[in-house]
Order: structure tokens, then sequence, then C-alpha cells
């Protein structure tokens, strides 16, 4: 029989995996990242961009899995809570308090 091989790539032991966990802490932080400038929405968007750093962390640590959205779910988390203090000063000196 000869041999049927089309091209295809077969995955084999040192390819990495798609990341379900850092997909999810990037759409979370995400999220979280878009709500941080809405002045009432920032206090939700807080706790948004905290779990979506965890998961993003977390994602980063597994093995044999790809770490891009891990890497941009930890960026836009970290850039939401920044966002999030910058409006949550300027809304706390705009009061008075």
């Amino acid at each position: 029989m000869p041999d049927t091989n089309l091209g295809f790539i077969t995955m084999g032991d040192n390819q990495l995996q798609k990341n379900g966990l850092g997909v999810a802490g990037f759409v979370i932080a995400l999220v979280g990242l878009v709500f941080s400038w809405i002045p009432l929405l920032n206090v939700l968007s807080f706790w948004l961009c905290a779990i979506g750093i965890v998961l993003a962390v977390v994602a980063l640590f597994l093995k044999n899995k790809k770490k891009g959205m891990a890497i941009a779910g930890l960026i836009c988390g970290i850039a939401g809570i920044v966002i999030y203090y910058i409006v949550y000063a300027r809304i706390k000196a705009a009061a008075g308090l």
C-alpha cells in the first residue's frame, strides 16, 4: 500500500496545546478593562480584573500550553486595575474627600 500522507501535521508530544484558562483570563480581564473607565462600573471592573489576573497567572504555569493569551490577560488585568485607581482618585478628588 502506498504512503497516504497528504501533508497534514499530526500533533506530537512536543507541540503546544490550546490554553482555555488563558483565554478565560484574557476575556474576563478585557471586560474589566473596558468597565474600568466607567465611574460607577469601575468597582465591578476591579474584581473582574483581579479574577482575570489570577486565571492568567495560573494559566502561565501550565505545562505544554500556549502562553500568549495568558500574557495578554495579565497585561489587561494590570492595566484595568491601574485605570480603576486613577478614576477612583479623580472621583474622590472631585467630591472633595
